[in-house]
């Protein structure tokens, strides 16, 4: 029993990777790395940059502490505030849903300094 050749072995590597890595540029959200993900599904954590509402109406501008992407949430009657409005400068974790590409946040809490 002589085995399967070495040239073989190689060859079948080689495709096996080209495939992987064609499987990685049709499908990026399938096989993303750890490290461009938030902090949870509908979850972000960072600082707020922009903060400006009207009548309980808004947005939130949030920089994520994990991908640095800026994220615009907007903020309104059913968003609820923990412990109160954030400021400009302070880290907060946003809840949110997906309303149709728009960003909706339903919950804001101010994550206290460690």
């Amino acid at each position: 029993m002589d085995g399967i050749p070495a040239k073989k072995t190689i060859s079948v590597i080689i495709t096996i990777f080209f495939l992987m890595g064609i499987a990685n540029a049709l499908f990026p959200g399938k096989f993303a790395l750890a490290k461009d993900k938030e902090i949870g599904p509908n979850e972000v954590q960072g600082k707020v940059t922009q903060f400006r509402t009207r009548a309980k109406k808004g947005t939130i501008v949030v920089k994520s502490d994990q991908t640095g992407k800026p994220y615009t949430f907007y903020v309104g009657w059913s968003t609820f505030y923990t412990p109160r409005y954030p400021g400009i400068g302070e880290t907060v974790k946003v809840q949110y849903i997906n309303d149709r590409g728009f960003l909706k946040a339903t919950r804001v809490e101010i994550v206290p300094k460690s």
